[in-house]
This record gives C-alpha cells, structure tokens and sequence, in this order.
C-alpha cells in the first residue's frame, strides 16, 4: 500500500480501536504542559523534529505524542478481531514519521466518540486545493465516500472540510476531514466519530482547525 494512502485509514481504524478502548493513558507518559484554560479549551504544544506545532483543544481532549506514546497505544489495545489487524501495526509503524499530533474526547458519551489525527503530506503538496479531491482514493483509500466538500476560510488559511464515510470489514464510520496548505506542506486533519457526533461536533473541530499553528525552528 503506497504511504499516501493510509491516512484515512489510521484516523478510521487506529482511532476507532482506541474509541472502543478508551479511556487510554500511557502510564510512563508525561502529563502534558498546559497553558491556563481559555472559553473551555487549553492549549497543548509540542516538538515534532524541527517544528513547534500548537493546538487548542477542550478541556475534556487528551492529546498524544506521536512518536513512542502512539507505538505503546497500539500495543497496549486488542485489535484482533478488527479490520486489516494483520498489518495495522506496520501500517501505523510506516506512517509515524507523518503522525503530528493524535487524540481524543475523553469527556464524551457518544456511542464512538471523537478522536482525531493531524498529519502531514507531501506527496500531494503541489497540487491546487481545489483539484484535490480529484485524488481523494488514492490519498484516503477507496473504501471513502466524500459526502460533503465545502471550502472555508479557517483562521485565514484556504481551507477544504471533507465530511467522509468509510466502510471497513464491516465498519461504517464518519469523518470531518479537513485540508489546507502551509509552506509548501498539505496538512490533513481528520475527526472520527459517529455521523451524529460529526456534524454536532463541527464547530468545535472547526475551532481546533482554526487553532493549529506551525513554526520552523530553523
């Protein structure tokens, strides 16, 4: 499977065994700095290499590391009666390097509850945002189904909001997907829940989108 395929796939399968797994704490992990809570949500930062990435989550949020924490969440949860569980685990090894920032709502009482992946891609980063959905299959994989498209304009960044559905050895899951570019890098951010969750939870995915920052330590 190509690596630009597999985005979809880590925000459906590996966050939807987490959902039903939840809640999870890496008990070596770090409680994460936060800053003093703000209209309900804190903001989290984190290193990824030579980049200084901020988000604003709710309170109820847990935020995960991408590196070794997201290596011991695969481990630590029973995936052996999920979708494709045979690969996962190097499914989730060979896309680690474009795993910025994972998590999920904590607080929440949703059959599935939110949880969401912020990644990285390059392969696709040259091509207009409006054409991008032209490449949908081969960037989400084809078992996606793109609802809904709207274009935005989220914290002044040219925006595409993707609502999705997958199906998966029998899994039937929704996703807010949303889609814009930074200094020569695409950036996907994809919310996981259940349909009903989804389109309750837009604004406040919409406000996390509108939240994440980017800075080169260079």
């Amino acid at each position: 499977m190509k690596k630009y395929s597999k985005y979809l796939i880590i925000v459906t399968l590996v966050l939807a065994a987490l959902a039903c797994n939840l809640p999870y704490q890496n008990p070596s992990a770090e409680v994460p700095v936060m800053v003093e809570p703000a209209d309900g949500f804190r903001v989290e930062n984190r290193i990824d290499g030579q980049k200084a990435i901020q988000i604003s989550v709710p309170d109820s949020y847990y935020v995960g590391d991408s590196g070794s924490e997201l290596s011991s969440l695969i481990d630590s949860i029973d995936i052996s009666d999920g979708p494709v569980s045979d690969n996962l685990q190097d499914l989730v090894i060979g896309s680690q390097e474009d795993i910025l920032l994972w998590g999920y709502d904590a607080g929440s009482s949703a059959e599935i509850p939110t949880s969401f992946v912020v990644v990285k891609n390059e392969d696709y980063a040259a091509i207009p945002l409006g054409l991008i959905s032209t490449f949908a299959g081969p960037m989400l994989g084809n078992n996606v189904t793109i609802l809904e498209e709207t274009r935005l304009n989220i914290a002044g960044r040219d925006t595409l909001r993707w609502i999705t559905l997958t199906r998966e050895a029998g899994y039937e899951l929704t996703q807010a997907v949303y889609i814009f570019k930074q200094s020569g890098i695409l950036y996907l951010v994809g919310f996981n829940a259940d349909q009903q969750e989804v389109y309750g939870q837009l604004a406040t995915y919409d406000a996390i989108v509108a939240s994440l920052t980017f800075e080169d330590l260079n």
